[in-house]
């Protein structure tokens, strides 16, 4: 899985990708994350997820904390769903935010949304008992690279 910024060479495939219809409620426009990121940037950063050539997802990362990196927004398309690729994504964010020296993840998300709040779990987010905006927050503590890699 690969992450690349949101440009004017992608930015209007990535606003063609859609959620499944049953999905739609618990997940805003990536036009709108987009639009979201440009009043807020430098700290938000829209980025395109790649699988090999194939545009398969959009993420919406935002940096206000020094050791946490907040994902806003997180979709995988319709058409790509249930290949395993939004664990991959979620593998990749966690690199970026390691690289970046930060040692948490946190996202939000609807009470309801089942597949996805399925997905962090499995990942390892947890709930933090807090609710945002109506929003139920996760977070998940990022293990340092090193100990992934086997170093001990």
């Amino acid at each position: 899985m690969r992450l690349e910024p949101v440009t004017e060479d992608n930015y209007r495939a990535v606003i063609d990708l859609e959620v499944h219809e049953e999905q739609r409620a618990f997940v805003a426009t990536n036009l709108r994350s987009i639009a979201d990121a440009w009043i807020h940037r430098p700290r938000m950063q829209p980025l395109a997820m790649y699988s090999g050539d194939d545009l398969v997802g959009f993420t919406l990362l935002y940096r206000d904390q020094p050791r946490v990196l907040h994902i806003v927004r997180f979709m995988i398309d319709r058409r790509a769903q249930g290949r395993g690729l939004g664990r991959k994504a979620l593998a990749a964010i966690a690199d970026v935010a390691r690289s970046e020296g930060r040692t948490r993840l946190s996202l939000s998300l609807m009470p309801g949304n089942a597949v996805a709040h399925g997905l962090y779990a499995a990942f390892g987010f947890v709930e933090t008992g807090e609710v945002d905006g109506g929003e139920v927050v996760m977070k998940h503590d990022l293990a340092p690279a090193h100990h992934l890699a086997g170093d001990q």
